[in-house]
């Protein structure tokens, strides 16, 4: 750990050390940037909380931005990729089969456990001496003062001033309001039970979506035999599965996925996440920006939430890159909004076609199975559609920044390396 800024002044203060927050931090650490990141939770001798059991699908696209910020090294030996995914609605005959030789690379996408990246991130933040890294520190109160915006932590009388504010404190972030940054929320009436499962048949690395009339059960390959389990049930329904004796949950389970995958065997602990969508249509003002979940939070059911996050954590680092080093203001208002604009197309694509699933999917109106079928079917014998649709949710479609093609930042960049358009 670097020398603390000499009167708490920096050029960027990130707000939340999660996997978006820290690393943004790692992405910027090349820079020649006064850089501090504020964690709530101390990392050492502190057990994960419940959300670190959950499970990951990377993407391709940010398989290329943790080798851009020199973290996929470590992560690559403990992520299981995908080749094939399958997904199928239950009770009607629609299938459609997606495969990696459509988008060309070795992988469709990764599934890591979040801790694991949790912590292969946080043991190379350590190694970084440019990057302040405070924790604990929880932040309560910012405002912005002339050209600082001003960041206090009561509990540990802690103050910083910094040029930008990026707040990466989560979908429950406290203090978007603080800056103005207005949220549309939206609850849905479900809730997501996740555990692992292992079964009697190797999965070859084939993932499986599910479409039921209750939401989605999906099945992400780990090592062995195993499976990440991410089934979306009503709010009133997962609490009483998660409680179940095992051997009638993976019954419950058996009979509502098939056998396709083989005999459920066992399964871990059992836990349960309510489901919402946030949206911050405008996710910056004047000296702070909201990343990752602070700025947008999805329903699970095609896995984008930490692709998107991570998606941000590449633009904004190279528009920083760039922005300091034709000595621009990297907190102004002008800087900040085209930042937005940039991201604002992706994001609500990504939002619409998350929600778009979920209605269409989640429901039993008639003729609406019927639609479904003949949908999947059609898709399934269509591979250029298919490949446009891969190319899109494996973050491989538009203009990339340097970290999505698996390249680090460097100290002097050029201002046309990004485009505008």
């Amino acid at each position: 750990m670097s020398t603390k800024a000499a009167n708490g002044a920096y050029d960027i203060v990130i707000i939340g050390g999660g996997l978006v927050g820290t690393s943004l931090a790692l992405a910027l650490h090349p820079l020649d940037l006064r850089v501090a990141l504020l964690e709530a939770a101390t990392r050492d001798n502190t057990p994960p909380p419940v959300t670190d059991e959950r499970t990951l699908a990377l993407n391709w696209g940010s398989r290329q931005i943790l080798e851009g910020i020199g973290a996929w090294c470590q992560v690559e030996p403990l992520a299981t990729p995908i080749h094939r995914l399958h997904v199928s609605d239950a009770g009607h005959g629609g299938i459609t089969r997606l495969d990696r030789t459509l988008i060309g690379q070795s992988a469709l996408g990764y599934v890591v456990p979040a801790h694991s990246l949790s912590t292969v991130l946080g043991a190379q933040l350590k190694t970084c001496g440019t990057i302040d890294h405070y924790t604990p520190a929880i932040c309560d109160q910012v405002s912005v003062i002339d050209t600082q915006a001003v960041v206090r932590c009561s509990a540990t009388d802690l103050s910083l001033t910094a040029r930008l504010v990026v707040l990466a404190d989560g979908g429950r972030s406290t203090l978007r309001q603080q800056f103005g940054l207005n949220a549309y929320e939206k609850t849905y009436d479900q809730t997501v039970l996740v555990t692992t499962v292992l079964t009697s048949k190797a999965h070859g690395q084939r993932a499986f979506e599910r479409f039921t009339v209750d939401g989605p059960l999906a099945l992400l390959p780990l090592a062995g035999p195993r499976f990440a389990l991410a089934w979306t049930l009503p709010s009133d329904q997962a609490p009483v599965l998660a409680s179940l004796p095992e051997s009638i949950f993976l019954a419950k389970l058996q009979h509502c996925f098939g056998d396709r995958a083989g005999t459920f065997l066992s399964a871990t602990a059992r836990h349960v996440f309510p489901l919402h969508l946030t949206d911050v249509p405008n996710a910056a003002t004047e000296r702070a920006v909201a990343i990752g979940n602070a700025a947008h939070v999805m329903h699970p059911v095609a896995g984008q939430g930490l692709n998107l996050g991570l998606r941000d954590v590449a633009e904004l680092a190279e528009r920083l890159q760039v922005a300091h080093h034709e000595a621009h203001d990297i907190g102004s208002t002008a800087f900040l909004a085209a930042y937005v604009a940039t991201r604002r197309g992706q994001t609500r694509r990504v939002l619409s076609f998350t929600d778009g699933l979920v209605r269409l999917f989640s429901n039993n109106i008639p003729g609406v199975g019927l639609v479904r079928n003949i949908g999947l079917n059609l898709l399934d014998i269509a591979p250029p559609i298919k490949r446009t649709l891969l190319r899109r949710t494996t973050g491989l479609a538009g203009r990339l920044p340097r970290l999505a093609r698996g390249l680090p930042l460097q100290t002097h960049a050029k201002a046309h390396e990004i485009s505008h358009g």
